[in-house]
């Protein structure tokens, strides 16, 4: 029961903190449950990830989905998921009634524009995180440099999905 609680809690605390979608939620998966809980090591984070990124649904639930499943089994599959949506749920159900008042609202706006701002660091810190991991010699920086720029430069020009093809086969070649 305490680690169904466990489970609960921290994935409320994720559910709140994905305030600028699932990208944000990896280094708040990271932190809870691979530095704060250990229920996973950071090897199996990204797994995790890979996993939730190719399976239908948002990051963030198939993450809870996953690890509730391998920590407390149906159970802690269902709980932590649960916690995950609850609190974008509970700002659905309570906050829509005072949208129309904070929408002119100047510190409203300045607040969401901050947030923006923290959610970019997450996503910078996911990045480099992740990046740190996955790039281990010097041909695998040009490349991903490379796949980066291209996407840049080429926005909605290429499918993002071509230049991540386009490394897999780089990397049967090269690495």
């Amino acid at each position: 029961m305490r680690l169904l609680f466990q489970l609960l809690k921290s994935f409320m605390i994720i559910g709140i903190g994905a305030y600028g979608g699932g990208l944000v939620t990896i280094p708040l998966i990271q932190h809870e449950i691979v530095g704060t809980r250990g229920w996973l090591l950071f090897d199996e984070m990204a797994s995790l990830l890979a996993i939730a990124q190719m399976t239908p649904g948002p990051i963030a639930v198939n993450a809870a989905t996953f690890v509730g499943f391998r920590v407390a089994g149906s159970a802690g599959a269902a709980v932590a998921t649960f916690g995950v949506v609850l609190p974008a749920l509970s700002i659905l159900f309570f906050g829509a009634p005072l949208i129309d008042r904070v929408k002119t609202n100047r510190h409203a706006a300045m607040f969401r524009e901050g947030l923006q701002v923290g959610v970019l660091s997450l996503l910078f810190y996911a990045a480099w995180s992740y990046g740190s991991a996955a790039v281990g010699s010097l041909t695998q920086f040009f490349v991903a440099a490379g796949a980066f720029l291209t996407l840049v430069f080429l926005e909605g020009k290429i499918h993002p999905i071509l230049v991540v093809l386009a490394c897999g086969i780089l990397g049967v070649f090269i690495f």
